[in-house]
């Protein structure tokens, strides 16, 4: 389905893309003059006397709905200022809340990945809480509920951002091994599958510790310190234990030393896993492994491409009992193919049952790029928008009750019912990892193919980021360089 897009001036069609796109995601939007048989929306801005006038239209499948408000202008005249931008928003927001007969996202005009960011600021500025809340419903149009959430999540994990002056000296570090057993169904994340161990996971382990061992002696040299350190992927545990053994040998040489508070490795595959496996990394100073169910209904797991069953999930969890590892966090997905309020019930039943520190339940984005999309594409997103948020509603719920509490927060495009991705932990399970990567109050230094750094200057918390290619061929065939630029961002910062 086709959307057409007349916004006037064009300069603003970036600014309102993504609340269109939320609004109507199963449709392809673009750029164009009305035509009688389009379905079409179109917003122009004008000057008017003292005024500047905004005139909204949308025509779909033959429902019209139309809009104008004026606002006064600016001291500096008609422009797209970010205030003008803003207001654009919050027209454009209430133009299609109209037009739906809903509001279809619960935050308002924002649609970023990371909105807790916006307290934190405005907590960095002074602001009192009754004053944050005023502001996200009445300038961001949050519900309530939604910025209730952000103010307990930011209180939840404000205690662990750093200082800016310990922000200068402490980084993190993300270690990517962009290979998984098997592709799921609804993933477009960067990872390979992989078939032939010796051809896919030797030349890039090597590029891998090259590239950590060069940045291990700048950071050594530069008299940095590493806070936490997280191996993710893929699915890292693809590795046999002999190379496992080889990372961490490099860690424990020129990354982890006293200031390390935190091991976790991403074991989200339980057919990965072994007892001794997990024994090598609990003697390797692991202190949290993520091992990812997203359901414990069968039927879903063999539908989404997982190879393991939910009774493979309660025997590593057990394995990781055993072997002493201190931090269990797990992964569930709302809205995943199939499933209903029954299933979420049973798995949220069989997950509280194993006793994990962590839980984030995720909502389903269906991606460009996953066999998802390109199999049933976004059309039938609506068609489940309910179901999604009382499943969502449900799972908060049910683990507030069991003692866990919200405390890190963040949202993806083309999530299902527009809502977000939430960690839940106990007093003592907060990974601080994660904390640290979804609040970007702290440089993120990335290793392996897929990996992403964040270089934050604490002097006012700006970041520039830094892309590893996904492909591990290409991470491969471009090593050199990448070691290069990412020391040059490095020695910028200090």
């Amino acid at each position: 389905m086709l959307l057409k897009i007349d916004i006037q001036p064009p300069k603003l069609f970036n600014s309102l893309h993504d609340l269109i796109r939320m609004a109507f995601p199963g449709y392809e939007l673009r750029e164009g003059r009305y035509r009688a048989e389009d379905d079409y929306l179109a917003l122009t801005l004008s000057e008017l006397g003292e005024q500047v006038l905004f005139s909204g239209y949308i025509s779909i499948k033959g429902k019209v709905t139309e809009e104008r408000e004026s606002y006064p202008l600016s001291l500096d005249g008609f422009d797209l200022s970010p205030q003008m931008k803003s207001r654009a928003r919050i027209f454009i927001f209430r133009l299609l809340c109209k037009h739906l007969d809903r509001n279809f996202n619960a935050y308002g005009i924002l649609t970023g990945v990371r909105p807790v960011k916006i307290v934190h600021r405005l907590l960095d500025e002074g602001w009192d809480v009754d004053s944050i809340v005023a502001k996200l419903v009445k300038v961001y149009l949050l519900t309530p509920e939604k910025a209730d959430l952000l103010i307990g999540v930011a209180n939840a994990n404000r205690p662990f951002l750093l200082s800016a002056a310990k922000a200068q000296k402490q980084v993190s570090i993300y270690i990517g091994i962009p290979f998984c057993p098997s592709r799921c169904y609804y993933c477009s994340f960067p990872g390979a599958v992989l078939r032939d161990y010796k051809r896919d996971i030797s030349p890039f382990l090597e590029a891998l510790l090259k590239e950590m061992n060069v940045i291990g002696d700048y950071i050594e040299r530069s008299g940095l310190s590493v806070q936490t350190v997280y191996l993710g992927g893929g699915t890292p545990t693809v590795l046999n234990k002999t190379d496992l053994a080889r990372i961490f040998d490099v860690l424990h040489c020129k990354y982890i030393s006293g200031a390390t508070v935190e091991v976790t490795v991403e074991a989200g595959r339980p057919d990965t896993l072994s007892l001794s496996k997990l024994e090598l990394l609990k003697q390797a100073g692991v202190d949290r492994v993520c091992i990812n169910p997203q359901t414990m209904n069968d039927d879903t797991l063999r539908l989404i491409g997982r190879n393991h069953d939910s009774r493979s999930v309660d025997q590593a969890v057990g394995w990781a009992r055993s072997a002493g590892i201190k931090h269990i966090n797990m992964d569930l997905i709302v809205g995943l193919p199939g499933e209903n309020a029954g299933h979420l019930e049973s798995t949220a039943a069989r997950v509280l049952d194993l006793k994990p520190d962590n839980v984030t339940v995720h909502t389903l984005a269906v991606k460009r790029g996953s066999t998802m999309a390109e199999t049933e594409g976004r059309s039938n997103i609506l068609d489940r928008v309910a179901e999604v948020e009382q499943g969502v509603s449900f799972l908060a719920q049910i683990f507030t009750q069991h003692g866990y509490s919200p405390y890190y927060l963040y949202r993806q495009k083309y999530m299902q019912a527009s809502m977000e991705n939430l960690g839940y932990a106990q007093d003592d399970g907060f990974c601080i990892y994660n904390i640290q990567m979804i609040e970007e109050r702290q440089t993120i230094i990335a290793l392996g193919g897929g990996a992403s750094s964040k270089f934050v200057n604490a002097a006012d918390w700006s970041l520039t980021s830094f892309h590893n290619p996904k492909d591990p061929n290409s991470y491969i065939q471009t090593l050199d360089r990448l070691i290069a630029r990412k020391v040059d961002k490095l020695r910028a910062l200090n």
